[in-house]
């Protein structure tokens, strides 16, 4: 028989377990809703980062989509980062004006107020940094830039691996970054009368491996840049797993930036499209030299294989001397002038002292369907302007019979054995712009350690028989754009049928 004491020991101690058996549980409620809200935490600031990298990316993709409706004949040009403390740009404003070498990759912070997107801040509430190649950004300008330029920098997986640019054409032209949170070493300066901080030092944001390093470009112009996403790694001496580099990253390739720019219409082969009219005018042009010259002759192509010359210089777009007449479309028509002779002492070819083209006098108004007048001869024109950024994909073939040389003009028809055809017609010359890469078509520049593809027609025309002799089938198969010159005096320009 217990005693009351012993009964009221028993209660104590029960309503003691009882309170215990509460408190461990409150605890683990506690845990648990601590564990969810960490989590959930971790989570909203992920979609944060993500939204903010992804509304950068736009931005830039929709800033070269329109950048030539303020830069007549200029596409795909991204704006500079905002890269140092300056009072004119404001704070997130495009550096333009010191915005590195041309052709140099140039890093810093993203230039959300040039593009108007607003302050774009990840989850950890760090505005973002934004890198560039160097043939993309402007100012200053390369020499050419279309569908075929490649970018300047790669990017890597934190295991080492690489994720995007292991090709030539597959190389990134621009990357957004996200500092993400202070790492161990680095001392972040905000200037709280700003809104980002106008802390322009990157190595106190961004960071890499042994080996990549976010924070520091290489310098020198054409030079490949490396970037790696965030990652953790084992530390070998606690078996824990840290993080040594955090920067999340979103990029921008080179298909990426022109499958948007090139679904403007000025690529579509309609009567107004501006590859269309550029195809008509330059055909037009080369038109104007034979009804100018005295013997009605035309000039010879440039080469297709500069061998390692640099195809994004004019000068180099230079016919020749040789019996060539399949290639790129001449710039320079010197060799053709001097083929052409001389008749009683007085020069065929037309305005002999000028070897430019379009220089001649005869191709600053030309007149093209579904537009204005071209005018290739004033750097400034929209119409040179976008020959200089294109040059590479316009392609000239002349008929046999209407090579350059000193023979008189007999009139005479083209026949099968002198003339090109087209569908079946037979024409003095036609011109071609070489439509988007299909297939397995590689066209880049011997730079960078790349090897030249643009060298090879295979990369750029489809015809059914481009046998490059003054004769042949140059009927286009694909996505090719011609302009055909007719064999009749004077010689007229038409779309080929």
């Amino acid at each position: 028989m217990r005693t009351g004491s012993q009964v009221t020991g028993v209660r104590q101690s029960g309503i003691a377990l009882l309170v215990f058996v509460i408190v461990l549980a409150f605890a683990a409620i506690a845990y648990a809703i601590n564990s969810v809200s960490i989590d959930r935490l971790r989570y909203e600031q992920t979609l944060t980062t993500q939204s903010a990298l992804t509304r950068a990316k736009q931005a830039l993709i929709d800033y070269a989509v329109t950048y030539e409706d303020s830069n007549p004949g200029e596409y795909g040009y991204l704006p500079c980062p905002d890269h140092f403390d300056s009072v004119v740009p404001d704070e997130g404003g495009s550096d333009g004006g010191t915005c590195g070498g041309t052709r140099e990759n140039i890093l810093g912070l993203f230039p959300w107020a040039s593009l108007e997107t607003g302050i774009l801040k990840s989850g950890s509430g760090q505005c973002l940094w934004y890198a560039v190649s160097g043939e993309y950004k402007n100012p200053p300008q390369t020499a050419m830039l279309n569908e075929d330029t490649n970018g300047a920098m790669r990017l890597y997986h934190a295991n080492g691996d690489i994720k995007q640019g292991a090709l030539a054409q597959d190389r990134v032209v621009a990357i957004v970054l996200d500092p993400s949170n202070v790492l161990p070493g680095q001392n972040r300066n905000f200037d709280d009368t700003s809104l980002c901080g106008k802390d322009y030092n990157p190595m106190e944001y961004l960071e890499g491996n042994a080996s990549i390093s976010n924070a520091t470009l290489s310098g020198g112009e054409l030079v490949i840049d490396d970037f790696i996403n965030s990652g953790v790694v084992n530390n070998v001496a606690t078996d824990e797993l840290v993080t040594p580099y955090n920067d999340q990253v979103i990029t921008i390739t080179r298909k990426e930036l022109w499958d948007a720019v090139v679904k403007r219409r000025d690529f579509i082969t309609n009567n107004d499209s501006a590859m269309r009219r550029m195809t008509e005018a330059l055909a037009s042009c080369i038109a104007a030299y034979g009804n100018n010259s005295a013997n009605r002759k035309l000039p010879r192509p440039a080469v297709v294989n500069f061998n390692g010359l640099d195809y994004r210089i004019d000068t180099n777009y230079n016919d020749t001397a040789a019996a060539s007449y399949l290639g790129r479309y001449p710039y320079i028509v010197d060799d053709s002038d001097a083929a052409l002779g001389t008749t009683l002492g007085v020069p065929n070819a037309p305005n002999i002292s000028e070897p430019d083209l379009f220089k001649k006098g005869y191709c600053n108004s030309l007149a093209v369907s579904g537009g204005p007048p071209v005018d290739l001869s004033t750097i400034t024109a929209e119409g040179y302007t976008t020959w200089k950024n294109w040059k590479d994909h316009f392609f000239y073939v002349v008929s046999s019979y209407y090579a350059p040389s000193n023979a008189p003009d007999t009139g005479a028809p083209c026949n099968a054995t002198n003339c090109i055809t087209v569908n079946g017609v037979r024409y003095a010359g036609v011109v071609l712009y070489a439509g988007s890469r299909i297939g397995a078509q590689v066209r880049n520049e011997p730079v960078a350690g790349d090897v030249d593809t643009k060298n090879s027609l295979a990369n750029y025309i489809e015809v059914i028989d481009p046998i490059g002799n003054g004769t042949g089938n140059y009927t286009p198969t694909d996505n090719d754009i011609a302009f055909c010159i007719k064999d009749e005096n004077p010689l007229t320009v038409v779309s080929c049928p």
